[in-house]
């Protein structure tokens, strides 16, 4: 389990983490869609999609 020492969580912590990012990311997907074809939508889904990477990293 590197990884695990890697980031430094323990194995429950980081399946919630990883649960959260899927949960998050699923959302985004489906506002993406929406935006694509109803452009007036989720004007900012693509943004917010790209910064989760970056809320979620490990530092």
């Amino acid at each position: 389990m590197g990884h695990l020492n890697d980031v430094g969580m323990t194995f429950f912590e980081h399946l919630v983490r990883a649960f959260r990012l899927s949960f998050r990311f699923g959302l985004s997907s489906v506002q993406l869609i929406i935006h694509g074809i109803f452009p007036m939508f989720f004007i900012d889904a693509g943004k917010n999609a790209a910064k989760l990477y970056d809320d979620f990293q490990v530092e």
